[in-house]
């Protein structure tokens, strides 16, 4: 929170000056100690304090975070004192949640509430790439099972008076989303902007099929390099990627007003979506070419030349350090773009 001085009589207002975004841990994978190397990682990963000070420090809005890897435990006290820090600092929490599971949110949900939340954020599934082939063969049975998770964990979602924004995480197409969407209007989409190239959609197309339902933005730019089965997308610093990002802020805002936006640039290696291999389809509801192209043309409008460098430092195998410094500096300098693009608010107390 940042004050107004009256030099006359002290502190006559309080000018709560923010940017209208936040931050995700998931764009420190590295410095939060969620990837590591042959069983080793950074020696002092970041936790949830060390988030809100940087999120402090840039003047963003609040924070995206799991519990389990970021505070020491899930005690009562724990939380409260995370919750009074959040609070001192003016920031708003979204908790972050890993696949979807009924047990596994029945315990977090209340511990959600008490921290000051009031949307948590939840995966599908946990693969990658659209690899659906590979990893569940049965799509329809998994959405079927899906839907019934989120039945039974509704009636607590009331209870709570909380939201649950499913990512679309390199899984999940926009008909999957709207389908389980169905189960209630307290079950919306954490829009990962870039993630729809990932399952073949374009990702403007797929924000207004979304609509209302954005419950929740991520901001991720990527770089498209073209390969024999498809394309890799390429982790960059927002605004030195593939999205428009005045337009897609302007379509967000138009249909979800009240989504909250968290930086995430997440990926620290490559994602390749092999949509030119036919195996890669197997799982996907049938497609028309024509319902395709619009995908294909964003891809081949901003490809990459193919003999673009695609690989990440850590995909080189480079030092720590240095890859504690590549998320650092694009984090900071996606910061610095989205301030050029006007996000700025001012409200007085």
């Amino acid at each position: 929170m940042l004050l107004a001085h009256a030099p006359s009589n002290g502190y006559s207002f309080v000018v709560v000056k923010r940017e209208s975004f936040g931050l995700a841990s998931y764009s420190f994978p590295f410095s939060c100690g969620f990837a590591k190397r042959d069983g080793r990682g950074i020696a002092q990963p970041m936790d949830a304090y060390a988030l809100i000070e940087l999120a402090d420090h840039h003047g963003l809005e609040g924070i995206e975070i799991p519990f389990f890897q970021l505070l020491p435990n899930l005690e009562s006290a724990t939380i409260d004192r995370f919750a009074a820090v959040l609070r001192e600092r003016g920031l708003r929490f979204l908790l972050d949640t890993a696949v979807l599971d009924v047990e596994t949110l029945r315990t977090v949900l209340p511990l959600a509430k008490r921290a000051g939340a009031t949307t948590v954020r939840v995966m599908l599934a946990g693969f990658l790439e659209g690899a659906r082939a590979v990893h569940v063969p049965n799509w329809s049975a998994y959405m079927r099972e899906a839907f019934l998770k989120l039945q039974a964990i509704y009636p607590l979602l009331d209870e709570l008076d909380l939201r649950l924004a499913i990512e679309n995480h390199q899984d999940a197409t926009s008909e999957d989303l709207l389908a389980l969407c169905g189960v209630g209007p307290r079950i919306g989409v954490t829009f990962d902007v870039v993630n729809p190239l990932a399952v073949g959609e374009e990702p403007f197309g797929f924000a207004r099929r979304l609509g209302a339902r954005i419950f929740n933005v991520h901001l991720k730019d990527y770089t498209i390099h073209p390969t024999a089965s498809g394309y890799r997308l390429v982790r960059a610093a927002l605004g030195e990627g593939v999205i428009d990002w005045q337009a897609m802020i302007t379509l967000v805002r138009q249909l979800s007003p009240a989504a909250t936006w968290h930086i995430e640039l997440a990926a620290i290696y490559a994602r390749h979506i092999r949509l030119f291999e036919e195996d890669w389809w197997r799982g996907y509801s049938p497609r028309s070419a024509i319902d395709l192209l619009p995908t294909l043309r964003f891809a081949a409008r901003n490809a990459q030349p193919t003999d673009a460098p695609w690989q990440t430092p850590w995909e080189k195998g480079a030092d720590f350090d240095e890859c504690e410094r590549y998320e650092r500096e694009q984090f900071e300098r996606s910061v610095a773009y989205l301030r050029n693009l006007n996000w700025n608010v001012a409200t007085q107390a």
